[in-house]
């Protein structure tokens, strides 16, 4: 059986962080591409910055879902062509996104 857990989609090579930050609002368009959609969108995401894993000078966009390995996969390559750069997917701490993780639990409880 293949469960939802929380995997960071990170796109390293910006310049700067202010060019990451601008990345966001196309990959949130790419993630839920009707803001007032009813309900929750189908995977929990959320977008942040970091510092790029190979070059302290240079930054990364960091996407965390919370889905399948396999659902996250598939968005690799959309936030790649929208980004223009790699994207490459860690499996990530679920403390660091307990937001995502609550969503989840609430949405379980929801369908029941």
């Amino acid at each position: 059986m293949n469960h939802a857990r929380v995997y960071e989609i990170r796109v390293d090579g910006f310049a700067s962080l202010a060019e990451a930050i601008g990345a966001q609002d196309p990959i949130a368009h790419l993630l839920c591409p009707d803001e007032w959609h009813r309900g929750p969108c189908e995977i929990p995401w959320s977008l942040g910055v970091a510092d790029d894993a190979g070059d302290p000078d240079r930054a990364a966009l960091v996407v965390g879902v919370l889905s399948t390995r396999e659902k996250a996969l598939e968005l690799l390559r959309p936030i790649g062509e929208v980004t223009g750069r790699s994207a490459v997917l860690v499996e990530a701490d679920p403390s660091d996104y307990e937001e995502l993780v609550e969503q989840h639990r609430i949405e379980a409880l929801l369908a029941e």
